[in-house]
């Protein structure tokens, strides 16, 4: 309701700065479902009272659009808070910034063509300070400028632990950020004077009248008035009548255009003309029509941006059971391109139709096409004395603003109204009093930054909204370091097996030849080529080796849980994930056990100072780099070599993980253990080694493998920065979990 009130009526735009912060609040510490909720509650309210002047179309009517426009603020509320962070407000400011004017714009581009009524910028037409950045980045930028200030704001009340000079300094920066723009230059017109006459009638037709005989009256009305013009001084270089001056009945009777042309050649100044015409090849259009001053007709320009469910329906067969479709008997037909119309010794203008001028980048073509002045011809009468002229006035301004170009808006009914480049109504009539409205305005042939880089903004604010999406959520602190192992710890290695009877001797021998003296779990699921029964006899002869057989193709993830419970169960320091092919060099096993006094959790990498992979094609080196620069950046893991499986894991570290079940089965295992012993609070570190394509054998990796890890790395990248899931560490803890 603060937002509402920052538009007319009330209009009270410096709400508009503080309007946000009741959302902001609402959804800290919210899940996404209920976010989405609370942007749905919030845009409801917003737009439903914004809108208010819908409902004479119906409740229907007033609750689609409403919903439709709300659902903006849901996509808001849902992704918001994941570019919020903790202690950095400045950068929370930019990225809630960033997706709110990015939304703002898609959704004044889709669904059908888009609706940007109730853009935050609009609401501060009359801030003369924050206005001038419109010259340069468009409404968007004052869009951007107020929900930094709302977020800055509400950073300063609701920071936890910030100190009253930090809150201060934010409340400074916020009002800075409002005061800067007043640097930045008003474009100035640089072309000669022009004496401009608007033409307002009172359309309110007298009671039983029909549709036909509505028509007619009003182009007779405005004929008539129109006519008080002939012997005026001085003479008029143009004369603007406003949107549907000629509706169909009246355009296409000829008695009643001849009469229209009769009434200008009379004054005898050049006449815009808003009309619907029916054309010959059964279109039917809504245009502006030019007069020269002898009541000929030398230039048209058709509507291009028609109003949805107002000048055609979308999909009518399939909703012609909507009874309030009917109101619109004809679906009018769009016009080819946005072009100047050029009257004889006049500068070329633009005229964008009443509804086109809601959209910031039809005026701008106009002015890229030549348009030293804009005519907005405006029909506003169906809304009777509601604020939505008056809405619609507000974004006349802000266009004039952006181009640098004074807007005419010529209204059949009100509200006619003179618009200068400083986006200031010089003279406006009332909403249905008759009478011709007349200033002295400027040409222009200037460009501003906004006309000549378009959208930049919002462009960029996609952008930046996706780069802070993808960097994760983080804790401000860092592990703390581990406590002392014993000087011998016990270590277990556990080696799966599964047709790895070319190897599995050798790495045996291997691990048992180190001087740290780890005992061996070999973890076998019935290998067809007889592995086991290789692995029983050296089982027989040391006590150090064991086999544990499984039924076929148990799977990676499940031998390792095995052997980890082993490990706890029988009161192991340490335990070791190692591959039973050869492509983990046992003799780099010392290496990664004597960075475990240090680590909870050593992984050997390939991708470190010192790492190293041989036998690998360049193609395989990079989809694995790829793979783990992926999950990298999607988990925020604090490790290079995610997917690598030679490991060695502290046992307070595996009692924790099995605390949980582990949602991934393939590979994606490897993953799932790094992460979570990371999110957990636990010290994660990498020490290089080199891997070796295994010589013997085939490798269990396969698509399903590698699409099963790329959609869980995906899902649990998401849910981290939806809420779903733990943030991850930055900072240093001093105590353990």
């Amino acid at each position: 309701m603060l937002l509402f009130l920052a538009f007319p009526p009330a209009e009270l735009w410096p709400l508009a700065f503080v309007a946000l912060i009741p959302l902001l609040w609402s959804l800290r510490g919210a899940r996404p479902g209920r976010r989405a909720l609370l942007g749905v509650a919030f845009g409801l309210a917003f737009f439903g009272a914004t809108l208010y002047w819908i409902f004479l179309f119906g409740a229907l009517a007033w609750f689609a659009l409403t919903a439709l426009s709300a659902s903006s603020i849901a996509l808001v509320g849902a992704v918001g808070p994941s570019l919020l962070r903790e202690g950095r407000p400045i950068r929370s400011a930019i990225g809630f910034a960033s997706l709110w004017t990015a939304v703002d714009w898609i959704r004044g581009m889709f669904p059908l063509g888009g609706f940007t009524w109730g853009s935050v910028g609009i609401s501060q037409v009359d801030d003369r300070t924050l206005l001038p950045l419109a010259t340069i980045a468009g409404v968007w930028g004052i869009t951007f400028v107020v929900v930094v200030v709302n977020v800055l704001l509400f950073e300063a009340l609701a920071g936890r632990r910030r100190a009253g000079a930090r809150r201060a300094g934010l409340a400074i920066a916020a009002l800075v950020l409002v005061l800067a723009p007043i640097v930045v230059p008003f474009s100035e017109p640089t072309g000669d004077p022009l004496e401009v006459a608007v033409v307002q009638i009172d359309v309110r037709p007298p009671p039983n009248t029909s549709a036909a005989q509505e028509d007619l009256i009003v182009a007779r009305r405005n004929m008539t008035l129109d006519r008080t013009l002939a012997g005026s001084t001085p003479r008029p270089d143009l004369v603007l009548w406003g949107e549907g001056a000629l509706d169909p009945a009246a355009s296409s009777d000829p008695a009643t255009m001849a009469a229209v042309q009769r009434a200008i050649a009379d004054v005898g100044v050049p006449t815009a003309v808003g009309a619907v015409m029916n054309d010959p090849g059964g279109q039917q259009r809504t245009s502006e029509l030019v007069f020269g001053p002898d009541g000929s007709r030398i230039d048209r320009y058709d509507k291009v941006h028609l109003v949805p469910f107002g000048e055609y329906v979308p999909w009518r067969s399939r909703l012609d059971w909507i009874s309030a479709t009917r109101q619109i008997p004809v679906d009018r037909t769009p016009g080819r391109s946005v072009h100047t119309v050029d009257v004889p010794g006049l500068p070329p203008f633009g005229t964008p139709i009443c509804y086109e001028n809601s959209f910031p980048a039809i005026p701008r073509a106009f002015v890229r096409d030549g348009a030293t002045f804009l005519v907005v011809p405006v029909n506003n009468a169906s809304y009777g004395f509601t604020a939505a002229s008056d809405q619609h006035l507000q974004m006349s301004r802000m266009r004039a603003v952006e181009t640098g170009r004074w807007v005419v808006d010529a209204a059949v009914s009100g509200v006619s109204a003179f618009i200068d480049t400083h986006g200031q109504v010089l003279t406006r009539t009332g909403l249905f009093q008759p009478g011709i409205l007349r200033t002295q305005i400027r040409s222009s042939t200037a460009t501003t930054g906004f006309v000549r880089w378009g959208d930049w903004l919002p462009i960029l604010a996609i952008v930046l909204v996706v780069i802070l999406f993808l960097i994760p959520r983080r804790r401000p602190q860092l592990p703390a370091a581990p406590g002392p192992l014993p000087a011998s710890p016990r270590t277990l290695v556990v080696l799966p097996t599964f047709n790895e009877r070319d190897t599995i001797e050798r790495v045996i021998a291997g691990v048992l030849e180190r001087p740290e003296h780890p005992d061996v779990l070999v973890v076998d699921d019935s290998s067809p080529d007889g592995t086991a029964e290789l692995v029983r006899p050296i089982a027989g002869r040391d006590g150090r080796v064991r086999l544990l057989e499984r039924p076929p193709r148990s799977g990676l993830a499940s031998a390792y849980l095995v052997g980890f419970t082993t490990a706890i169960r029988e009161g192991y320091d340490l335990a070791v994930e190692m591959d039973s092919d050869l492509s983990h060099d046992p003799s780099e096993l010392s290496r990664l056990l004597d960075a475990a006094r240090q680590h909870d959790l050593t992984v050997g990498s390939r991708y470190v100072a010192g790492g190293s992979v041989t036998n690998w094609s360049r193609a395989r080196v990079a989809l694995s780099r790829g793979a783990n620069a992926y999950s990298r950046v999607m988990l925020g893991l604090p490790i290079h070599d995610a997917t690598s499986g030679y490991r060695v894991y502290r046992r307070e570290l595996l009692e924790e993980l099995l605390r949980t079940p582990f949602a991934g089965a393939g590979y994606v295992f490897q993953i799932e253990l790094v992460m979570r012993s990371d999110r957990e609070g636990f010290d994660v570190a990498e020490v290089p080694i080199t891997f070796r394509e295994r010589e013997h054998g085939e490798s269990k990796i396969s698509r399903s493998i590698v699409v099963e890890a790329l959609w869980m790395v995906t899902r649990w990248g998401l849910s981290a920065r939806l809420g779903r899931g733990p943030a991850v560490r930055t900072g240093r803890s001093t105590q353990r979990r």
